[in-house]
């Protein structure tokens, strides 16, 4: 390190030192507990109000089907290990962007969904999140483009829920 000052000197071995030591760190995320084996999907309540009982559905369906795919838990509904509830908290169908003068032409379907994730062994939530996602849509398509928005709004949560299973967020 010659020619260089005292003080490059050092800020270049903090450098050196901190680039060595980020090397070092790994972040790894959560873990199931060992004891878990077995997970009750509760009824998905809808208090959106939005009234359209096929997305409560196909929540459920969606869970139904990639729970025992996506994660190490086997779904029952007998003395489960641990409990999964879903409420759908909120559904909106929001303006984009207009400005003065312009005629709407896009929307975003918006839906919010509260989850816990509970061992029935230990007696404790796991955790408890609210979920939020959003998908935006041609007002063009109708009521054709909206409904594959919310679906794949609804696609998006249910990726949200499982990987928050898995990583226990």
């Amino acid at each position: 390190m010659m020619g260089l000052s005292g003080s490059a000197q050092h800020l270049l071995s903090l450098l050196l030192l901190s680039c060595a030591l980020t090397g070092c760190y790994s972040f790894t995320g959560g873990r199931l507990p060992a004891h878990l084996r077995t997970v009750a999907l509760a009824p998905v309540v809808d208090n959106t109000g939005f009234g359209v009982p096929m997305y409560r559905e196909y929540i459920t369906q969606q869970l139904v089907r990639r729970l025992p795919q996506e994660t190490p838990l086997q779904l029952t509904q007998e003395r489960a290990d641990a409990r999964l509830t879903v409420w759908m908290q909120r559904m909106s169908d929001l303006t984009q962007t207009v400005r003065p003068g312009e005629i709407e032409r896009e929307r975003r379907a918006e839906v919010a969904v509260e989850v816990e994730f509970y061992d029935a062994v230990e007696r404790r939530t796991l955790w408890r999140r609210t979920f939020v996602r959003s998908e935006v849509y041609d007002l063009a398509g109708g009521n054709v483009a909206r409904e594959r928005a919310i679906l794949r709004v609804l696609d998006a949560l249910c990726d949200d829920i499982l990987l928050a299973i898995v990583s226990l967020w």
